[in-house]
């Protein structure tokens, strides 16, 4: 059976807070009278508090850092000539020609937090840095590995639009359904609770273990996921 995540973290949190409310019930009945020991035993307490009612309640942010971390955010956006990647944390657009695609697939492994589209080129995204640019990505400029794979994962906004835009300029595109997370299987248990005007439920699923992970989107030569992968791996060795 697969332990919730949250769970598991609330559970070791409440251990380290038990532990350090122990300490401190220790030490007051051995009549320490040093310091040092009760402000370790009280961050040994506070500080997985702090963190386990974050879990539970929620952690309050101001519209201000909201805002400000929707613009750091990944994005997609599309025209007639390709798909542009912007990568704002590291003041970065990668440009992707129409062109050069030469293949496009999409992964969604239960082990992993983001399902993802994989774009297979054959010829590197171009690479466009910021003239304004944080002092450390001046220092340290964004570098990657492998110009002709490029990874959007599905925390990048317009991810959804991927399919859509995929079908209007390739051809021959195999469809897929974004909307729907074929990794839960049967619903085990579902909580609704109402605080602060806000609703949230959370929701407990069975794996799914019979779903197709792997799918291939677009492939100019009409491979199958295996294929495609070997040919890359090929590549790589050659």
């Amino acid at each position: 059976m697969k332990i919730n995540p949250f769970i598991l973290i609330k559970l070791i949190l409440l251990l380290f807070m038990s532990v350090g409310v122990g300490i401190t019930i220790f030490m007051i009945k051995q009549n320490v009278r040093i310091i040092g020991p009760y402000v370790f035993s009280g961050l040994f307490t506070l500080f997985p508090a702090f963190l386990f009612y974050g879990f539970t309640s929620g952690f309050s942010v101001s519209e201000k850092t909201m805002k400000k971390q929707e613009e750091r955010r990944k994005n997609v956006l599309f025209d007639d000539d390709g798909i542009w990647y912007n990568l704002p944390l590291f003041d970065t657009t990668l440009f992707i020609n129409w062109k050069t695609i030469e293949a496009v697939t999409y992964t969604n492994y239960q082990s992993d937090d983001n399902a993802k589209f994989l774009f297979y080129l054959t010829q590197p995204a171009a690479v466009t840095m910021a003239e304004k640019r944080f002092w450390l990505n001046k220092i340290f400029p964004f570098v990657m590995k492998n110009k002709t794979e490029i990874e959007i994962e599905d925390d990048c906004r317009n991810f959804y639009e991927i399919p859509k835009m995929l079908s209007n300029h390739l051809s021959n595109t195999n469809p897929i359904d974004l909307d729907q997370d074929h990794r839960k299987g049967t619903l085990i248990s579902s909580k609704t609770t109402f605080k602060n005007n806000t609703i949230k439920t959370e929701q407990y699923w069975k794996p799914n273990n019979n779903y197709d992970r792997e799918k291939v989107i677009f492939d100019k030569h009409n491979r199958t996921f295996e294929q495609i992968c070997q040919a890359k791996r090929n590549q790589r060795i050659n």
